[in-house]
């Protein structure tokens, strides 16, 4: 049976209201990654990270360009 690999995600969340905001989402499969990227009002977009290091890597940009982080 082939091993599965999750790979690390922040959710990019633009809501017309609130502007663009990011969800540290963590490790997830891509099918649960795929299903979060639907939105009623707005849009997601799901961005993925190979390894915990480059997720952090992005969380910590982020931070430094002053996004607002969940």
């Amino acid at each position: 049976m082939a091993t599965r690999i999750k790979l690390f995600w922040i959710k990019e969340r633009y809501n017309p209201q609130l502007g663009t905001y990011y969800v540290c989402e963590g490790q997830l499969s891509k099918t649960a990654a795929k299903k979060m990227e639907g939105s009623i009002y707005g849009s997601n977009r799901m961005l993925s990270y190979a390894n915990e290091a480059a997720y952090l890597k992005a969380i910590q940009n982020l931070k430094k360009e002053g996004a607002s982080i969940l």
